[in-house]
């Protein structure tokens, strides 16, 4: 990613933001929030469950939810494609635990949960200018899940709110509606 970056105005914590691609779209996220990115992990399917849960993952004695970007945002997905990639998030003991964790890091589960991604991109520095997310109407997408964009050379860069994407409240509500 080849990005012009502005400098942020003051903020009560200077963010990092880790930046990545699903389907051609390119993504960032709080780094706070990344505890470890894995590298094509097999995905078990689990039936009746929301279309936005690929799967789960068994990491290290640990079941980790799989969940699917585009579906989880509502983008239309003409077929199902591998991920390279899993960035998995840090639970809510993991959160805690930060001097500065995260603003909506309350939302976080004791579970893990994992994002399954096309490609890792770079590290954005703290300077980097998030804008405020654009209306619902104009975007199409559902913008609980949308922090703000980051405006790059080529194009925008999406910055997805963790918290609100990964809550089990949020999928165990969503499900059961």
């Amino acid at each position: 990613m080849n990005l012009s970056l502005a400098k942020s105005g003051p903020s009560s914590r200077e963010s990092q933001w880790l930046g990545f691609t699903s389907c051609g779209r390119q993504y960032a996220c709080d780094l706070l929030w990344v505890k470890e990115v894995l590298r094509c992990p097999s995905v078990t399917p689990v039936k009746l469950a929301s279309s936005y849960i690929r799967g789960v993952v068994h990491l290290r004695g640990q079941i980790l939810t799989a969940l699917d970007l585009e579906e989880r945002l509502g983008h239309p997905i003409l077929e199902t494609r591998p991920s390279s990639r899993c960035i998995v998030f840090k639970t809510t003991n993991d959160l805690v635990r930060l001097p500065h964790p995260p603003e909506d890091h309350e939302l976080a589960d004791s579970d893990p949960t994992g994002l399954l991604v096309d490609a890792i991109g770079d590290i954005l520095p703290p300077e980097t200018k998030v804008l405020p997310p654009p209306p619902e109407a104009l975007s199409g997408l559902d913008t609980r899940f949308i922090a703000g964009v980051i405006s790059s050379q080529d194009n925008l860069i999406t910055v997805l709110q963790i918290g609100n994407l990964v809550s089990m409240s949020e999928l165990k509500k969503n499900h059961s509606a």
